[in-house]
């Protein structure tokens, strides 16, 4: 019996890296997509689905200083929206635009659920699923997430307790006459 030629069919290594390999690109161009979807912000100022991103994480991160009257916490809530809204946009261009892929991506529900494992929308969720979504950020296997969690949560507080009508809410008096 004569031997036979040996099979030049591909390894089953090289099917594996081509179907990995398509499916990270579809994955990757899903994800990039989707952040474009709903932006956080565009032309200049925020869009309602940045606003409602940063409204639920002041929620998040301030629950316990807010008013705990829901009109009162509504009104602290929207004067933080415009606070962030004038921050943001004094901001360098590229930073400027690396908070609103964030917000983006905090935004769209797929990246949302990827980022914060939140599966409805900011507004929608309760502040204890909001704050389960911080300490998912927060506790994450993976860095950039908990970057993204501590550069939100920190843009948070700065903004909102350098704002004087916030200082009573924590008992500051303000700075003192020197």
């Amino acid at each position: 019996m004569a031997d036979q030629p040996p099979s030049t069919l591909p390894s089953p290594k090289r099917r594996w890296l081509m179907k990995t390999a398509v499916v990270i690109g579809a994955a990757g161009a899903a994800l990039g997509g989707s952040v474009f979807w709903h932006r956080g912000m565009a032309d200049g100022k925020l869009t309602e689905y940045g606003a409602d991103v940063l409204r639920g994480l002041a929620r998040g991160v301030l629950s316990d200083i807010l008013p705990k009257e829901p009109a009162q916490r509504q009104v602290a809530l929207d004067a933080h929206v415009r606070r962030m809204d004038a921050f943001l946009n004094n901001l360098p261009h590229s930073l400027r635009n690396e908070i609103n892929a964030l917000l983006g991506l905090l935004a769209n529900p797929p990246t949302r659920y990827l980022v914060a494992g939140l599966g409805q929308s900011w507004s929608s969720a309760s502040d204890a699923e909001i704050t389960r979504a911080l300490e998912y950020m927060r506790l994450n296997a993976l860095p950039t997430t908990q970057m993204a969690y501590h550069a939100v949560r920190d843009i948070t507080c700065v903004m909102f307790f350098t704002a004087p009508e916030n200082w009573s809410l924590v008992g500051y008096p303000g700075p003192m006459n020197v």
